[in-house]
């Protein structure tokens, strides 16, 4: 078989094993968030928090979403892809911490929706730092 097939196929098993979006199991290095439909920050795990430089994920618990981006407009891209495939996998984006550090991460994430209407609530994302700038 062709070399590039297998390597598809293998690429395509490797996302389904990729785990579920819940706060005991993330793989090493990934760090979690969910926002709301509108992009309000509701929770953060503490790594993720430190990472953008604050010292507790209450400091983050209530800001905007895209105020973490370097570019406002990721976030609605990011939307935009979530509305039309309800996840998005491996975005890569550059995001700013605190005192305007930044850093490209890959992220994750998965739209919940209202099991009655199917209306969007909130978003599950995680996400791993690529590099830091």
């Amino acid at each position: 078989m062709n070399s590039a097939i297998l390597s598809t196929k293998e690429k395509v098993k490797k996302q389904e094993a990729k785990p579920n979006f819940t706060t005991k199991a993330t793989k090493k290095g990934w760090f979690e968030y969910e926002s709301s439909y509108d992009g309000v920050l509701l929770n953060i795990d503490t790594e993720g928090a430190r990472l953008l430089g604050f010292t507790s994920p209450d400091d983050l618990i209530g800001k905007k979403v895209n105020e973490l981006f370097a570019h406002p407009n990721d976030h609605e891209k990011t939307l935009s892809m979530l509305i039309r495939d309800g996840n998005v996998n491996g975005f890569f984006t550059l995001m700013k911490g605190r005192e305007d550090k930044l850093f490209y991460i890959k992220q994750d994430s998965k739209l919940i929706v209202d099991d009655y209407y199917h209306l969007p609530l909130k978003v599950q994302s995680s996400f791993e730092l690529s590099h830091a700038i």
